[in-house]
């Protein structure tokens, strides 16, 4: 079998999969620590920006078979 080339592991790969588990638990934490929910959500809605802001500069995933040429993996060579 043919080694993969794109694996996910570029920045932005890695920022929208943290903003993702994020979301995933916020339900849990935001129901055993009421004090502190809006926090969590804070967090979550920051981690979102992070994930948004980390170059390709917006909200789609990068991937090798795209249209637009800047949304390219980081460090990906077409062959």
């Amino acid at each position: 079998m043919a080694p993969k080339k794109d694996r996910g592991l570029d920045p932005k790969s890695i920022a929208i999969n943290l903003a993702t588990i994020f979301l995933f638990l916020l339900p849990f934490l935001a129901y055993f620590d009421r004090d502190n929910s809006m926090n969590y959500v804070k967090g979550v809605g920051g981690a979102f920006l992070v994930a948004l802001l980390v170059p390709p500069i917006g909200w789609m995933r990068p991937h090798p078979y795209t249209d637009k040429p800047g949304n390219t993996p980081i460090g990906y060579k077409a062959s």
